[in-house]
C-alpha cells in the first residue's frame, strides 16, 4: 500500500484557552493536515505562511483586526468559548474589518461549519450546497428562463419547503432570501464590456428571456439540520473582499450596484456563503438551521467567502 501524499496546507489553532485549544485541534485534525497550536499573537505570526489556514479565537482576532491581511491561505475567526455563540457586536466588527471567514455559532454547529470550511479550502472545491447537508439529502432545482419567472420560482420554493414539514416561518424566511438572491443575480450581477452593471435600473416586473450566459439557477435541500438555498449566476462579478463590511448591522445598505439584497438575505439566515469564480460564476448559499428556535442561536449569522473554479 502506498502512503498518502502529505498535505501542502498547515493548520494553526490560535487560542489562549487550553480547553478550547484541544477541542479545536481535534476538530480540524479530522482533515489529517498537520495542526500547530499557539496561545498568543506573537507565536501565531511566527507560524503563518502562505499555506497556513488559521483558526483563531474571535477576541484574539479583534485585538489586531488587520491580522487577516497577513499572508495566509485563510483566516477563520471562531467563538471564544465552544458553548456560547460569538457576540453579535464582535461579528459586526470582524465584518467591517474585512474578515472573510467568521463562524458565529457554538457547538455542535461550530464543528459542522468549521470542518466544511476547512475542507473546502484544502480541497480547493468551493461550489455546491451538497457540502453543507448530509449525504442522501435530495437537491431540487429551478432554472429561470425569463426574468419574470422570479416570483414563480420564489413561490414554488417556499411551497416546497413547507410541504416537507418545515414551519411557515421558515417558508417566509425562504421567500425573502430567495427573492433577494435571485434579484441580485438578475439585475446586479450582469456587467457590460466596460464593467457597468447595465441591468441594475431595469424594471423588476419586465419580461426578459435569459440567454445561456444570463441564466439563473436556484437549488435547495434539507437534511433536518439545515435548509440550504443556493442561487447561481454565470457572471462572477461579485467581489468577496468588498462585501463583508456591507453585511454588518451597523453598516448602511449597499447600493444597487453592489447588491442591495445581500444584507437582507444575510440578516434572514444563520450562515451565509459566497463562492466566486471570477468572470465565470457567483454562487450564494444561505443556510437556515432548522434544529433550533431563532432565540436559541446567536443573533448574527456566520459568513464565508471562497474564490475557486466554476464546476
Amino acid at each position: 500500500m502506498q502512503p498518502q501524499a502529505t498535505s501542502r496546507e498547515k493548520l494553526v489553532v490560535a487560542h489562549p484557552d487550553r480547553k478550547a485549544q484541544r477541542a479545536l485541534q481535534r476538530l480540524v485534525g479530522a482533515t489529517l493536515c498537520p495542526v500547530e497550536v499557539v496561545a498568543d499573537l506573537d507565536a501565531l505570526k511566527r507560524s503563518v505562511d502562505a499555506t497556513t489556514i488559521v483558526v483563531i479565537d474571535g477576541a484574539l482576532a479583534l485585538s489586531q483586526a488587520a491580522l487577516h491581511e497577513l499572508p495566509a491561505q485563510a483566516w477563520i475567526a471562531v467563538p471564544g468559548e465552544g458553548s456560547q455563540a460569538m457576540d453579535g457586536g464582535m461579528v459586526d466588527q470582524l465584518l467591517v474589518a474585512g474578515w472573510q471567514h467568521i463562524v458565529a455559532h457554538p457547538m455542535p454547529i461550530l464543528a459542522e461549519e468549521l470542518l466544511a470550511t476547512v475542507q473546502k479550502l484544502i480541497r480547493a472545491d468551493a461550489f455546491g450546497l451538497e457540502k453543507y447537508v448530509a449525504w442522501g439529502a435530495e437537491v431540487r432545482s429551478y432554472v429561470l428562463a425569463d426574468a419574470r419567472e422570479r416570483d414563480t420560482a420564489v413561490a414554488a420554493l417556499a411551497r416546497d419547503v413547507v410541504s416537507v414539514g418545515l414551519p411557515e416561518r421558515v417558508g417566509s424566511l425562504v421567500s425573502v432570501i430567495a427573492d433577494e438572491l435571485i434579484a441580485n443575480a438578475l439585475y446586479a450581477a450582469p456587467v457590460d464590456a466596460k464593467g457597468a452593471r447595465f441591468r441594475s435600473a431595469e424594471p423588476r416586473d419586465a419580461a426578459r428571456p435569459l440567454a445561456a450566459h444570463e441564466g439563473v439557477t436556484v437549488r435547495w435541500a434539507t437534511d433536518a439540520r439545515y435548509l440550504a438555498i443556493e442561487v447561481r449566476d454565470r457572471w462572477g462579478t461579485l467581489a468577496p473582499a468588498t462585501i463583508s463590511g456591507r453585511l454588518a448591522s451597523s453598516a448602511k445598505l449597499a447600493t444597487a450596484d453592489a447588491g442591495m439584497g445581500l444584507p437582507l438575505a444575510y440578516a434572514c439566515c444563520n450562515q451565509f456563503v459566497i463562492n466566486v469564480a471570477p468572470r465565470a460564476m457567483t454562487e450564494v448559499i444561505a443556510l437556515l438551521d432548522v434544529r433550533y428556535k431563532p432565540t436559541e442561536l446567536g443573533r448574527s449569522a456566520s459568513f464565508h467567502t471562497f474564490v475557486g473554479t466554476a464546476p
